[in-house]
């Protein structure tokens, strides 16, 4: 959106991610947001050690809660940015009335130190844990790469029945987002209005309409006075359509219309917006996954290893990058920016590479790829082309269950580059639930088709025979020992693989 934006309207390369924003008032005697142990009603908390950031995130000697309610010593409870986030054995609860617990950003179990990411609220009676919002990558659709300002409410309803029809629903996509320009300023209470012309029914109506179709709803705003798009419009005088000092009352206002997912732009604006709405959503008790776009640009694009704000503790997602493109050249951008930032990635919170461009206009091979990546990345699924009118060849990518289940492994692991064959020639794995399998996708960056090579060895497998599936094709290969070789991978695609060792 960026070029779009420095081209038309200041608009900041921003397409945002999510991160939970969840806040659970568990039962009497509600969890503290800012301690990592918190825990329900008549316990105390223990002293714990902290929960130190780390690419595991696992606490191994958790917060216990006796039969009382009391928590022990905290002497693991990781959180931060670990790639898991992992409660160990002693993060659940015996016989406490009310054993929640708030843990760190992925999930895991912290103590006092140990603080607590959106995306981390845990809690339930009797200690039984609670899934953090985005416990797997958002799947849905936005509208802006296809749409950008031209959204109507029909546009919205057609999208969402199209979900359901076209099989999309029932392969996970659960999210109808709109973008930026369905705003028109804010009522003489300070309140935001929408746009009467393009959703004369109003935004409240149209998420009861996706709810209806056993769908959520999306909506956008900024961290900044105006939108990316120079939206400043509303009451006479005009009145800022962006929520930047709006964030209490803006987040109130969406959890009342029925949003379950904002996207947050930070459109040249202030990045502390991000923690005010971040406060606001967890305020209001509504489950809404957030997704913030913290970047401004090439220049300052803020991913989770190089910006000032610790992400994992604000949002669900967030981008890393400037805007996607339908073309070969930014896909392989985002991916090689991607590739470093796994440790941030795990249940609840997530790297965004930018939404989909799978049906506008690459290559089918290309598009493969692109989706492949995509789902080894554990990124967010959100669809970008118009859906209501693909092909089935592009029905068939956005909806390959093998590949989507890769990318919904709850383990959240994010994969990595792990051996280059040949010059542009890629192996990347994924570590799946149980140990012993790996997701793999063998990627063909060169010109020509090109044999690649995955050795057990550098997916971190034992020796000896293991399976392998072909996910695309959705076939077993067969028993392999040591090495599973893909010929001629064509140019600009991949095979994509679940490799299993055997017992």
């Amino acid at each position: 959106m960026y070029a779009w934006y420095s081209k038309v309207c200041r608009r900041a390369p921003c397409r945002q991610f999510a991160l939970s924003v969840g806040f659970l008032a568990l039962v009497s005697g509600c969890s503290s947001p800012n301690d990592g142990a918190s825990i329900g009603s008549g316990g105390t908390r223990g002293a714990g050690t902290g929960g130190s950031p780390g690419s595991g995130g696992v606490a191994t000697d958790g917060s216990i809660a006796a039969a009382g309610g009391a928590t022990g010593n905290s002497s693991g409870g990781a959180s931060g940015a670990g790639g898991g986030g992992v409660p160990g054995s002693g993060g659940t609860a015996s016989g406490g009335s009310g054993a929640g617990r708030v843990g760190g950003a992925g999930g895991g179990i912290g103590g006092a130190g140990g603080s607590p990411g959106t995306g981390g609220l845990m809690g339930g009676v009797g200690g039984q844990m609670a899934a953090p919002i985005a416990a797997t990558p958002p799947m849905g659709w936005n509208s802006w790469n296809t749409f950008q300002c031209n959204i109507t409410e029909a546009l919205i309803k057609s999208v969402a029945d199209t979900f359901v029809s076209s099989g999309m629903q029932a392969a996970g996509y659960q999210y109808v987002n709109i973008d930026d320009c369905w705003m028109n300023g804010r009522d003489a209470s300070g309140h935001l209005t929408w746009n009467t012309a393009k959703f004369p029914a109003g935004i409240p109506a149209l998420a009861a309409y996706v709810h209806g179709k056993g769908l959520k709803f999306g909506i956008y705003e900024s961290a900044n006075t105006d939108t990316c798009v120079g939206i400043y419009g509303g009451i006479s005088p005009a009145v800022a359509v962006g929520s930047l000092g709006h964030e209490a009352a803006d987040a109130a206002t969406f959890a009342s219309w029925g949003v379950d997912f904002l996207k947050h732009d930070l459109c040249k604006g202030d990045r502390n917006s991000f923690a005010n709405m971040r406060d606001g959503l967890r305020a209001t008790g509504r489950p809404i996954v957030y997704s913030i776009n913290p970047g401004n640009g090439s220049t300052d694009i803020c991913p989770p290893n190089a910006c000032a704000l610790t992400l994992v503790n604000i949002a669900n997602m967030w981008r890393i990058s400037i805007d996607i493109t339908a073309t070969w050249a930014s896909i392989l951008s985002l991916i090689d920016q991607d590739a470093p930032l796994y440790s941030y990635a795990g249940p609840g919170h997530w790297n965004d590479p930018d939404m989909l461009e799978v049906g506008k206009g690459l290559t089918a091979g290309e598009d493969r790829a692109h989706f492949s990546m995509w789902s080894i990345l554990a990124a967010p699924l959100i669809a970008g082309n118009d859906i209501r009118s693909m092909s089935s060849t592009t029905l068939g990518i956005l909806t390959n269950k093998d590949v989507i289940a890769i990318d919904q492994d709850p383990l959240g692991a994010q994969g990595r580059l792990v051996a280059t064959p040949a010059t542009n020639l890629q192996v990347w794995s994924k570590t799946l639930s149980g140990a012993t399998s790996r997701a793999v996708v063998l990627l063909n960056r060169t010109g020509a088709s090109a044999s690649i090579t995955a050795t057990w060895s550098a997916l971190g497998l034992p020796s000896g025979n293991a399976t392998v599936r072909d996910l695309w094709n959705q076939v077993d290969l067969g028993t392999f020992n040591g090495s599973y070789t893909a010929a001629n991978v064509p140019s600009h695609d991949v095979a994509m693989l679940k490799i299993t060792s055997s017992p």
